[in-house]
């Protein structure tokens, strides 16, 4: 998941996580950020919960000060971490692997997820009509901040079509409603075959469908139907 931060990508990844459990998943949340939070927590003893402040400052710091030296530094830690972890779990698991990734924020992170080894359904969220936290605060204009910052903006067919995400979620929902969308988006990760039709891409992304889609769809089908007989299918 990628977007801005505070529009929720760790609700509906916790979602997705309880929902997974649910229905006999082994499940694991596997940030980016994961390498980079473990050594600002061991080395520096600044965590997310004892000191929120210097926890971000240093975090975002020495992130940028290892990608100055190398861009592909952090992801490459993540993903040699994710892959030895995923592939002792896949021999060792009698049920589905599911990780989730909820800090997705450079071009590189995008490119790795697209990775045959890594499988990964990418999204991104959008927090529509919902107020997020500190929209102006200082530190949003961060590197780490510039895709979603940039990407908010975009429509969703670009994201989709042009940059390669697979769905964009309209999070400006309720938590009941979340909770209800992340079924729904297990049923589509359990799916070797899942519909991809206008109505259901509809509920991925927690949005209306959109009603030109749906007649062109039902148009489609009708002429596969019945062929391409204005006379016959109008009958």
């Amino acid at each position: 998941m990628s977007g801005k931060a505070r529009t929720g990508k760790s609700t509906l990844c916790r979602a997705i996580y309880d929902a997974a459990e649910r229905v006999g998943w082994d499940v694991e949340i596997k940030p980016f950020a994961g390498p980079l939070k473990k050594y600002v927590a061991e080395q520096l003893g600044y965590t997310k919960e004892n000191n929120p402040d210097q926890y971000r400052i240093n975090c975002q710091r020495i992130g940028a000060e290892e990608r100055s030296k190398d861009p592909d530094h952090w992801v490459k830690l993540w993903y040699q971490d994710m892959l030895l972890e995923f592939d002792a779990e896949m021999r060792e698991s009698e049920r589905p692997v599911l990780y989730l990734v909820d800090d997705v924020r450079y071009p590189n992170e995008l490119k790795v997820l697209r990775d045959p080894r890594v499988n990964a359904t990418i999204l991104f969220i959008k927090h529509d009509s919902r107020a997020i936290e500190d929209p102006d605060g200082k530190w949003r204009t961060h590197e780490s901040e510039q895709l979603a910052n940039k990407y908010e903006q975009s429509e969703d067919s670009h994201l989709k079509n042009k940059i390669g995400y697979d769905f964009v979620i309209h999070n400006d929902k309720s938590e009941k409603e979340i909770q209800k969308w992340a079924q729904t988006f297990m049923e589509f990760l359990s799916s070797s075959d899942p519909c991809l039709c206008e109505n259901c891409v509809a509920n991925y992304e927690m949005r209306e469908p959109d009603k030109d889609k749906l007649d062109k769809e039902l148009r489609n089908f009708l002429d596969d139907l019945f062929g391409d007989d204005d006379e016959t299918r109008n009958a």
